[in-house]
């Protein structure tokens, strides 16, 4: 992972500025588009995709071994968060979904699971990272950009209880962005730290 984590010059660089108005002005607003349609918003995904068909991804193995490398890095500090979070706000409750998927994992399994792994990282790192983040860099540096694309995606949540997790995985993943330049890397964690979040579950639902 060293040479993926050395390479911090250039994190500026990696993903282009946005030149279409139409991109630019869609993409400040992705994140309220997303919160007040919700599933409507898959037209993001569209407009998306259709600004970027010169933009070709693909899986590189060497990115997709750095990219795992990282997550495996950045999981412990998720893990302190998490436990921080609940133990000097435990007054408040986890989020719905966790508090619903605690009550019985198995209920709805394969359509949560296919919800869970697939759709919301796929939705979510189009709208944060590929759209939000992407049209804040026109305006502000990289570190800026990535603190206010974060601070809106835990936001958007609405739970305190993992806002500092959310921030954390917000910040994380705007630089896998960065470092890939590509929306399938971001997305490959994205999915991995829920698939984690699942196997918690299931792990302390047979304790």
């Amino acid at each position: 992972m060293g040479e993926f984590l050395s390479h911090t010059s250039c994190w500026v660089t990696k993903v282009p500025l946005v030149r279409d108005k139409t991109y630019l002005i869609i993409g400040l607003f992705a994140p309220l588009i997303f919160l007040i349609f919700g599933n409507i918003s898959i037209l993001l995904l569209v407009l998306y995709y259709a600004f970027n068909l010169q933009n070709k991804s693909c899986l590189n193995k060497i990115s997709l071994q750095q990219t795992l490398m990282a997550f495996i890095a950045i999981m412990p500090i998720i893990f302190a968060l998490s436990f921080l979070s609940k133990l000097i706000l435990n007054e408040y409750s986890e989020q719905e979904m966790v508090i619903e998927l605690k009550k019985d994992i198995y209920k709805n399994f394969l359509t949560n699971f296919f919800v869970i792994l697939i759709i919301a990282p796929i939705f979510e790192e189009i709208v944060f990272r590929g759209l939000f983040y992407k049209a804040l860099k026109n305006f502000t540096p990289f570190i800026q950009a990535s603190l206010i694309s974060s601070i809106v995606f835990a936001l958007i949540h609405k739970n305190i209880l993992s806002f500092m997790i959310l921030f954390t995985l917000s910040l994380f993943l705007t630089w896998i962005y960065e470092r890939t330049n590509s929306i399938l890397y971001p997305i490959l964690a994205h999915s991995l730290f829920n698939l984690t979040t699942i196997i918690f579950i299931l792990v302390e639902n047979h304790a």
